[in-house]
């Protein structure tokens, strides 16, 4: 590779190259690293209660484990299969939470069920307090209904944000499959098209304006539209909201890592300029000052983040198949309990000696930035690395499983514009 091709640049926008200006000048940043602490503690402790709803034996308690990645017969785990929580009607007291277990801030509340004999919608939502939610999934397993549609409406007035999950969409393919005839009688991409444009349809005579619908099956989650789903919201809720959202979902798809890297990578001038900015500590050796402590807790988090640390490894394995050391060996850095204060420090003498390239504003003032810009590009380039193994990781648990039809990861209609 050209040395161009491997040269270190700070990518910061107009904003951020002025306020970082302005604090070199000043010989000081105090004044920004306060505000920038404020901020990236906010968006690392942002509280995201998301609310699941729909009818009895819809799925919610299964689709609450698996986006928690937590399996049935857990501690911790949304009771399945019958137990009272799934078949709970609306005159059950009180929701139900049940908090990420790597995100404490990160809650998915489990609804009582709606319908019933004399279920009023309006009744229903003040019983749950939906104001304190952030957003709203609505499940079903089969059609959309006139009721689906009422409670949607009156959240919809309410300025909810509502979502809309078509569960076990895994079951109907299969029906689907099942009742078509010879070896060109089935098509998954197009029976999913059914089913969606199935949901779009009773929904609209429902009266929901613009619904989105996503096809989900919880017993093979990174199939589908759960990726999608999780995009969508990116776009919807807004960086804060989004980012919990992003952060606490499983590695389920490539295109939900990369989101996830885009998540962590609008941080790292906050946490590089936190670091560098209260009370660093000096490394003559480096000819730089940086909290190595802040960021040596920045590095593991970012390996939690991308699960890079070894219980989420072993259980990715043996969820495969696969013996630990094989889907270790596709790790190439480390995993989060092997990041050491040693290890933050050869990181950041390696980016150091690159001789970051500043953005043309600051060269007048690079001596004070030079440790920004040793820890900036530290943290990229341990971002990029973690979001590399993280692929990886996927990709032998995916080639370790029995292949299915590959037509079951066709685009939804909504994606045309990405890879």
């Amino acid at each position: 590779m050209s040395a161009k091709g491997t040269e270190a640049k700070v990518s910061l926008t107009e904003m951020q190259i002025r306020d970082l200006q302005r604090a070199f000048e000043k010989g000081s940043f105090s004044d920004l690293s306060d505000r920038l602490r404020e901020a990236h503690s906010a968006l690392e402790n942002l509280r995201l209660d998301v609310a699941i709803t729909g009818e009895p034996a819809v799925g919610k308690s299964t689709f609450i484990n698996a986006f928690r990645d937590v399996s049935a017969d857990d501690d911790d785990a949304a009771p399945t299969g019958g137990s009272a929580a799934t078949t709970t009607t609306a005159t059950t007291p009180e929701p139900r939470p049940y908090t990420h277990p790597k995100y404490a801030d990160v809650r998915l509340w489990d609804l009582p069920s709606i319908g019933g004999p004399g279920f009023q919608p309006r009744d229903y939502l003040q019983q749950v307090e939906f104001s304190r939610y952030d957003l709203f999934l609505v499940l079903s397993s089969g059609r959309f209904s006139a009721l689906h549609g009422r409670l949607a409406r009156l959240l919809q007035k309410a300025q909810a944000d509502v979502y809309f999950v078509r569960s076990r969409v895994d079951q109907d393919v299969e029906a689907r499959r099942r009742r078509r005839e010879g070896p060109a009688g089935f098509s998954e991409a197009a029976a999913l098209k059914e089913i969606r444009e199935a949901c779009l349809q009773d929904l609209a005579a429902a009266g929901v304006k613009s619904p989105k619908v996503f096809l989900v099956s919880s017993l093979a989650f990174g199939r589908y539209d759960l990726p999608l789903l999780g995009e969508t919201l990116w776009r919807d809720l807004g960086l804060p909201r989004s980012h919990s959202f992003l952060l606490a979902a499983p590695n389920l798809s490539h295109r939900l890592l990369e989101k996830k890297r885009d998540v962590v990578g609008q941080q790292l001038w906050l946490v590089a300029v936190v670091a560098c900015g209260q009370d660093p500590e000096p490394l003559p050796e480096l000819s730089i000052a940086t909290d190595v402590g802040l960021l040596l807790q920045t590095l593991r988090g970012y390996c939690v983040h991308f699960g890079l640390e070894e219980s989420a490894l072993r259980k990715a394995a043996a969820q495969a198949g696969l013996p630990f050391g094989q889907l270790r060996a596709v790790v190439k850095g480390p995993l989060a309990a092997e990041v050491s204060r040693e290890d933050v420090v050869e990181r950041l003498a390696e980016a150091a000696s690159k001789a970051p390239k500043l953005p043309k504003p600051l060269l007048p003032v690079a001596s004070q930035g030079r440790s920004f810009a040793a820890a900036y590009n530290m943290l990229k380039t341990f971002v990029d690395g973690a979001t590399a193994d993280a692929h990886h990781v996927l990709l032998r648990v995916f080639v370790s499983q029995k292949p299915q039809d590959d037509e079951a990861l066709q685009k939804h209609p909504e994606e045309e514009s990405g890879a």
